[in-house]
């Protein structure tokens, strides 16, 4: 047997197939859209929209999800432990590893859209935490949040 037979699989395996996948959301003029574009065993891909004073939740960690934020339109106020971090703005990214604590804000006047990577094992619990090592919901989960307002006709795109 050649090392060029061993490497073929025993039976015919289906290999996944490459996906074209579209950036596109619809804009909104308060409250937060988070859409899934892709996923796979490891890993998730979403589009988000915060309109003007929206923005994550305060200061958390994942502790089991590596993400990756990159903004589109608008600017991201990121903030760490240590206080504010430079404004993202179209085209930059901020990587987050796997309890990196953050939170952000869109302090500007137009809708802000970003993509997100995160990246952990499809098995683990995830979570997130506050400073303080307690549990946090997600912000759509947390009380007093807003359903978003669209804005009629207007999308990134």
């Amino acid at each position: 047997m050649t090392a060029e037979t061993t490497l073929m699989p025993a039976k015919e395996a289906t290999a996944p197939e490459p996906e074209i996948l579209t950036l596109r959301t619809q804009l909104v003029s308060s409250g937060h859209t988070k859409d899934l574009l892709a996923a796979t065993d490891g890993m998730t891909f979403h589009i988000h929209c915060y309109g003007p004073k929206g923005g994550e939740n305060g200061l958390h960690a994942h502790i089991e999800e590596d993400h990756l934020f990159v903004v589109l339109q608008g600017e991201a106020q990121f903030f760490g432990r240590s206080g504010p971090l430079p404004v993202l703005k179209k085209n930059q990214a901020l990587m987050l590893p796997k309890g990196a604590f953050y939170s952000f804000s869109n302090e500007g006047q137009e809708p802000l859209v970003m993509i997100r990577f995160g990246a952990m094992d499809k098995n683990a619990p995830g979570g997130r935490l506050d400073p303080h090592g307690k549990p946090i919901p997600g912000r759509g989960k947390q009380k007093g949040a807003k359903p978003p307002a669209y804005i009629e006709g207007k999308f990134f795109e």
